[in-house]
């Protein structure tokens, strides 16, 4: 798309349309060009318009209730954490941070302070990302929740269960 300024965002549809701007053609490294189709794809592939657009519909519907809003934000801002995991696994954090912080340059002051925080959140998020749990503590959370569904079952069968014993 013909814009001076640089910006790229995903169309949702089938296929998804991937849009950017010669602004950011410009502007942006190759390898930041792929960082942020990358990310867009990461957007594309994992539905997060349904996402958006659930809370969204649930935050505008049920506007006296707080939590609905609340959710509307969270759930923008994890399809933006979980994008820019996808674009870092691929391209690297350093690049997608960089990537990141090229195309909001134009934004300046005027653009929405919430948008500015979450910015700002990615980026450190990126530079600094948060460590990851050791092996055996991600085995123990992933087979307890799966045996915490089994619980109910547990309790429910546990007096037939005696009683053939």
């Amino acid at each position: 798309l013909e814009d001076e300024y640089p910006d790229a965002w995903w169309m949702p549809g089938h296929p998804a349309q991937l849009v950017v701007t010669t602004g950011a053609l410009h502007r942006l490294t190759g390898h930041q060009v792929d960082a942020v189709l990358t990310h867009e794809r990461g957007h594309a592939r994992a539905h997060h318009d349904w996402l958006l657009h659930l809370s969204s519909a649930l935050a505008t519907g049920f506007p006296r209730i707080p939590l609905f809003a609340h959710f509307c934000d969270q759930t923008h801002r994890l399809v933006e954490l979980a994008a820019d995991d996808t674009a870092s696994r691929r391209c690297g954090h350093v690049t997608t941070a960089l990537a990141l912080i090229e195309l909001n340059q134009h934004r300046g002051v005027l653009s929405c302070a919430s948008s500015r925080r979450l910015l700002g959140e990615r980026v450190d998020r990126l530079l600094e990302p948060p460590p990851r749990l050791p092996r055996g503590h991600r085995a123990l959370t992933t087979a307890l929740a799966a045996l915490v569904p089994l619980l109910p079952l547990l309790i429910t069968f546990a007096p037939g269960l005696t009683a053939l014993a």
